[in-house]
């Protein structure tokens, strides 16, 4: 398959030529941000060649992705964590020593 690499911050699928994402993650970004990406959108238009309106619907689903994916990473983070009362922080088991003093 022809294409470029998926605009979704750290995927390796390469999307469909034409295409700004792989369906997956293309389907993560919410409507509204969908929306205005095809608003703004000219069928063969590039990096240099689209509008200041796309530019900035493009940059505002990055930064939802970006998000997305740093809200992942903290919640599989906090997966391995307890949370301990005492101190009110989140730690790797065994947690802290904060409950016998």
């Amino acid at each position: 398959m022809t294409g470029q690499c998926c605009a979704w911050p750290g995927c390796k699928v390469t999307a469909k030529r034409g295409q700004l994402m792989c369906p997956r993650d293309w389907y993560r970004v919410p409507k509204r941000l969908r929306d205005a990406i095809w608003l703004h959108y000219v069928p063969g238009q590039t990096a240099v060649t689209c509008s200041p309106e796309y530019r900035d619907a493009l940059h505002e689903v990055l930064v939802y992705a970006r998000r997305v994916n740093t809200e992942a990473a903290e919640a599989a983070g906090r997966e391995t964590d307890v949370y301990c009362e005492p101190c009110g922080v989140w730690h790797k088991p065994p947690a802290c020593n904060a409950g016998l003093r």
